[in-house]
């Protein structure tokens, strides 16, 4: 069943979300836990724990039990928290984002904004706001390593899949440095956080970086010449386009088809021109008309370039790749149905 997109206008659509259905019919599309592949399904499943991480605890605790997952852990420090939630079969780890509905809003944006690089401990060097802020729930007996090891010990083959929207998707990315027995990591929205030899740390895992339409956050930070600093892009792009068509590269025109689209501009508006009468309401017309036509070959040229915070809202992350995930089976569907011999 395809979901409606929701109106800002009309919708809350900043988190946390209570009314929208996480995990919907997730009997009918389990987690792909060993499928190291890019997964629709997985994409699906760990953007609804993204969105879900901005939740209170206890809502859910509810919401993955009901998808199954019987554990639950938190980890909750200034102004970072992270969920696990696990079977016999996975173990998911999710980190909650930017919270601008709260106290801890202000702890969150001196992470993000502190930029300045530190060394990482497994190499390369990050964002020191992002590297605080996951050391505030990593150490001690009850903190994050020390579950995330237990569990490592306990269920040495269960698959480890860490997530996270935004900040806690940035969260998500250091903590799966660190973890490398972790089986994958899926990101939504998520800023860029290292260098080049930070990104080179996870050149060989399964990372996933989705990006819907024009959200601006994975554009930041921008590289910072000034300390001779570049912030890289963490591994795989997929790109969600506004009209829920899935690419795996953000959409650019080739030169080629720049100077395609402007030379049949001027041949169509051309040919026009030769066929107009004296007539002054034709002639307007046509002045009209091909004002409207450069205005929208602009919009065709630059329109995925402007920025819009809308389309970084989790909520689209999580209505878009759900009904992707139903056109493509239901085209498979309908291509099975092809295949079939007439009666």
């Amino acid at each position: 069943m395809i979901k409606l997109i929701p109106d800002p206008k009309s919708y809350d659509i900043v988190p946390p979300d209570m009314d929208y259905r996480y995990f919907n019919d997730a009997s009918a599309h389990p987690f792909e836990a060993s499928n190291t592949e890019f997964s629709k399904v997985n994409a699906w499943w760990l953007a609804d724990c993204s969105l879900l991480a901005y939740t209170h605890p206890g809502f859910a605790r509810m919401a993955y039990q009901l998808a199954g997952f019987n554990q639950f852990s938190f980890f909750q420090g200034k102004g970072t928290e992270c969920m696990a939630a696990g079977n016999q079969k996975a173990l998911i780890i999710s980190f909650r984002g930017t919270e601008l509905k709260s106290l801890s809003a202000l702890y969150e944006l001196r992470s993000d904004l502190d930029a300045l690089p530190t060394r990482f401990s497994e190499g390369g060097k990050v964002h020191t706001g992002f590297q605080k802020a996951l050391d505030e729930i990593w150490d001690g007996e009850q903190g994050l390593a020390a579950f995330i090891e237990q569990q490592i010990a306990e269920y040495p083959e269960r698959p480890i899949w860490m997530t996270g929207h935004s900040l806690g998707g940035a969260l998500a990315t250091l903590c799966f440095a660190k973890i490398t027995q972790a089986t994958g990591l899926y990101i939504y929205g998520a800023p860029r956080l290292g260098d080049s030899d930070f990104t080179h740390l996870l050149k060989q895992r399964p990372v996933w970086r989705v990006e819907h339409a024009r959200d601006p956050i994975p554009m930041l930070p921008p590289n910072v010449p000034a300390i001779k600093f570049c912030f890289e892009d963490t591994g795989e792009l997929v790109y969600i386009h506004s009209d829920q068509r899935i690419d795996y590269q953000r959409p650019e025109m080739s030169s080629e088809q720049y100077k395609e689209l402007i030379v049949s501009t001027f041949q169509a508006q051309e040919a026009r021109r030769k066929s107009l009468s004296i007539d002054l309401a034709e002639i307007n017309q046509h002045l009209l008309d091909s004002f409207k036509e450069w205005r929208d070959n602009l919009k065709r040229l630059h329109g995925d370039t402007s920025i819009s915070f809308t389309d970084h809202m989790p909520i689209y992350y999580c209505l878009k790749l759900w009904n992707s995930l139903q056109g493509e089976q239901a085209a498979g569907v309908l291509a099975d149905a092809s295949s079939k011999p007439s009666a």
